[in-house]
């Protein structure tokens, strides 16, 4: 932020740079303006609508599906084919934008010129034409709207055309290859007796339709036979190793063959149904007693009943068993191998006998399907073919409908923006040239003065001093003569107090007054030595003495003291002394406040130096000085060290009422004191204002008053006075110049 307020200082006092630039800049665009070629813009539309039987219908997709053919129009108007019409139809007259340049060349041009673009979600195409002749833009885009409509108009009957030629001649072969292929379609079948029609369009051979079943069937007697001999294998095996035939037939035979069995040995499952009836009876009798039980006793006459019951059919049950348990023990004994072998043998060849007239039979209808099978496979592929003729055939005439309800319609196009000529240039533009004149000239004459704030770091005016440090002027110290006299005697505002030099210091005084209320405590910085610090808080304690203010003068600077050295009170006594002792402040100030040859006017000079000058004078003892001081004098000024050297002088600026900053534009850098300018306020100081000090055309001069480059802190010095100790007494003060305040 400090640096952009810093820059905006540097425009405002630089402004003549931008001003300078934007005039430069003013000048090429209205350079720029005249001589620039005018050209004149003139714009149409043109709307293309689809037609056609399906627009007809109302089908919503055929609106979606002309905008996206909206680009591919755009693409047609800017070719070269359209292009070169539009200047073959184009009124010699008009063509000014063609001079010198050879015909073939035209369609670029125009090119150039033309601009067409669909409109959003429409189905309008803009034209657009620049030209330098306001007529021959409108009569371009009339020559290039009249191509671009024969185009199309032509492109479309053109194609609808020799579409319908190409299907007529293809009709009238599918005709000619239908009717043959029918033809010999219903002599095939007319030959072959033997065949049926499935309802397809297809036919199916009775002959192969016999050998397919008698096939399923003679591998069905194959697989019977196959299982009628496994299963007499087996049985004769189990009979020779003495197993259960009974169990092994029940395992073995089918549903069928089970039946069959049981019937031959005298057990017919009619009886085994009965057994499985009565045991379903007893399971509800059973379910029965256990819900009555739940509900009665066990002697209850419907307990009774059913207990009865069930016992009965349990007694039934038990000897139906035991019947069959004895047959079948006699039929083991008896007859039961022996039938049971009689009963597979049978059934293998009965299976064998069926195989063989299954097979003899399918043999015969083999023969005859065979002899059949061409006719077959003609009749087919006739079927297929008659097929494929007549879908391609009904294909064709659909598209031939198509055509004839269409073949006037396709598109429609129409314009409905005429051409419009326009007296007015669009380009160039006055507010555009004066726009981007502006901006440029604005852009360019900030460039200039951040190169000027980059290369120049020095103050060139008093304005430019004060918008870069945000603080106004308050006096022009002029170069000052220099004096030989010690003590007030080589002050200038005491020497020639009438000289108009001394002015200067009047207005400094008066413009402090001015700067704010009842500024009394007053602190004196510079920014590096040599700005004349000392010089101007001595001159200006003069004009306030003068103007018959009590006024005092604190030499702060205990570093390199150059109030003191100027008036000759460099010894062992003064502000260091009082911050020091540990005696009341009114009486330290009677041994250590010298009172100078000018009525009003007292100083309290350096004092020894001591180690720690900045816990000094931020010490609870300076303020209570100042309290006293402000009680006994009318203005109280402070010679305090520069800024940038120590941070002495913020300390001083937080205790006093106003810090005016002495600058000599002729040696600061712009930076150095804009920094300390910046370091003032970041104590919080009260920067009242400049003190420009040195403002002469001669700049041979300085003020060299003992200050070496750097300021020389932390050097040993090679003054004697500075050696002194804080415990010396001198003996006597200076003689002529000043004395011991009583």
């Amino acid at each position: 932020m400090q640096t952009l307020m810093r820059f905006w200082r540097s425009v405002q006092y630089r402004k003549g740079l931008i001003i300078l630039a934007v005039l430069a800049a003013i000048a090429l665009g209205a350079a720029y303006y005249i001589v620039s070629t005018r050209y004149y813009e003139s714009k149409a539309e043109l709307l293309i609508l689809q037609t056609g039987s399906k627009v007809l219908d109302g089908a919503a997709p055929e609106g979606a599906a002309m905008k996206d053919l909206m680009p591919t129009y755009e693409r047609i108007m800017q070719g070269d084919i359209v292009l070169a019409d539009a200047a073959q139809k184009l009124p010699v007259k008009y063509r000014t934008d063609f001079r010198g340049v050879a015909p073939s060349d035209w369609p670029g041009v125009l090119k150039k010129m033309v601009t067409v673009r669909s409109a959003r979600q429409t189905n309008v195409l803009e034209l657009t034409c620049r030209s330098r002749d306001p007529k021959a833009a409108a009569a371009i885009l009339y020559a290039v709207l009249s191509a671009s409509i024969d185009f199309l108009n032509k492109n479309h009957q053109g194609t609808s055309q020799e579409i319908l030629q190409i299907l007529s001649k293809e009709k009238v072969e599918l005709e000619q290859k239908l009717t043959t292929r029918e033809a010999e379609l219903i002599e095939l079948r007319g030959r072959s007796l033997t065949f049926v029609s499935n309802g397809t369009d297809n036919a199916t051979n009775v002959a192969v339709a016999r050998v397919v079943r008698l096939n399923e069937e003679f591998m069905k007697a194959k697989e019977e036979t196959l299982r009628a001999t496994a299963q007499l294998a087996a049985l004769e095996q189990a009979i020779s190793r003495g197993e259960d035939v009974l169990q092994f037939a029940m395992a073995s035979l089918d549903v069928v063959g089970k039946q069959f069995m049981m019937g031959e040995l005298g057990l017919d499952t009619q009886e085994d149904m009965a057994i499985s009836r009565m045991t379903e009876q007893l399971l509800q009798e059973q379910a029965k007693m256990r819900t009555a039980l739940e509900s009665y006793g066990p002697n209850h006459p419907k307990v009774m009943e059913l207990r009865d019951a069930i016992q009965s059919k349990e007694q039934w049950m038990a000897s139906r068993r035991q019947v069959t348990i004895e047959r079948l023990k006699q039929l083991r004994t008896e007859e039961l191998t022996p039938r049971l072998l009689q009963m597979a043998r049978q059934r293998v060849q009965h299976s064998q006998q069926h195989e063989a007239s299954v097979s003899t039979q399918f043999d015969i209808e083999r023969q005859n399907a065979l002899a059949l099978n061409g006719e077959l496979a003609k009749l087919e592929i006739l079927q297929m073919d008659t097929k494929r003729l007549r879908a391609f055939y009904d294909l064709v005439l659909e598209r031939i409908r198509g055509i004839d309800l269409g073949k006037d319609k396709g598109i429609r196009t129409a314009v409905v923006g005429e051409p419009k000529v326009n007296p007015r240039p669009v380009h160039p533009k006055l507010s555009l040239t004066v726009a981007v004149s502006l901006m440029a000239g604005i852009s360019l004459g900030l460039a200039l003065v951040y190169l000027a704030d980059l290369l120049d770091d020095r103050f060139r005016s008093p304005e430019e001093t004060s918008l870069q440090l945000g603080a106004p002027v308050l006096s022009f110290i002029p170069t000052l003569p220099t004096y030989d006299g010690n003590g007030l005697d080589s002050v200038h505002a005491f020497v020639a107090p009438h000289e108009s030099s001394t002015e200067a210091f009047r207005t400094l005084r008066t413009a402090i007054q001015f700067a704010g209320d009842d500024i009394r405590r007053l602190v004196i910085t510079s920014t590096e030595p040599g700005d004349g610090k000392t010089t101007v808080s001595t001159n200006l304690a003069v004009a306030y003495a003068q103007s018959g203010r009590r006024t005092i003068i604190i030499d702060c600077d205990m570093r390199r003291p150059g109030l003191s050295k100027t008036m000759k009170l460099r010894g062992s006594y003064g502000l260091s002394t009082i911050l020091r002792n540990d005696d009341s402040i009114e009486n330290s100030l009677r041994n250590n406040v010298v009172v100078s040859d000018l009525a009003g006017l007292d100083i309290i000079p350096a004092g020894p130096r001591p180690a720690n000058p900045l816990e000094l004078l931020s010490s609870t003892r300076f303020s209570e000085l100042l309290a006293y001081v402000e009680s006994q004098y009318d203005q109280v000024l402070i010679d305090a060290p520069p800024i940038l050297a120590v941070s002495d002088a913020g300390v001083l600026g937080r205790m006093v009422d106003g810090v005016v900053l002495v600058v000599r534009p002729d040696k600061n850098q712009r930076r150095s004191v804009i920094r300390a300018a910046e370091t003032l306020r970041m104590w919080g100081n009260n920067l009242l204002g400049l003190a420009l000090n040195n403002m002469s055309s001669d700049r041979a001069g300085g003020y060299g008053y003992g200050y070496g480059y750097g300021y020389g802190y932390g050097h040993t010095d090679t003054d004697g006075d500075h050696d002194d100790l804080l415990d010396d007494h001198a003996s006597s003060h200076s003689s002529s110049s000043s004395r011991t305040a009583a």
